[in-house]
């Protein structure tokens, strides 16, 4: 797990609410997460963004403000195939799809 590495996680997920969140991530890494209002947040420093649900605000995200909002390289892993993944390399990601 990213955690177990010493990985900080910005997390967002527009369906789940931080309660939740927090119950599925161990007690122990209190301090290695945040759970963000909103995308852009979560990209602030960031060093990738890891897209693991379809949800259609995804698609609508203006990927541009989260380029701007994160280090260099700019990494985006798509898991479901749902990001048009011409347009982020266009921005200036480096995209891996996944799915």
């Amino acid at each position: 797990m990213l955690l177990d590495q010493g990985a900080q996680l910005a997390i967002y997920d527009p369906m789940v609410p931080e309660s939740q969140v927090q119950e599925k991530l161990d007690a122990e890494k209190d301090g290695s997460y945040v759970v963000c209002a909103d995308a852009v947040t979560a990209a602030v420093d960031a060093q990738a963004i890891v897209v693991l649900t379809p949800w259609p605000e995804f698609r609508s995200t203006n990927w541009h403000i989260v380029f701007d909002m994160m280090g260099r390289p700019a990494r985006v892993f798509d898991g479901h195939n749902v990001l048009d993944r011409q347009m982020l390399e266009h921005i200036g990601f480096v995209v891996t799809t996944v799915g």
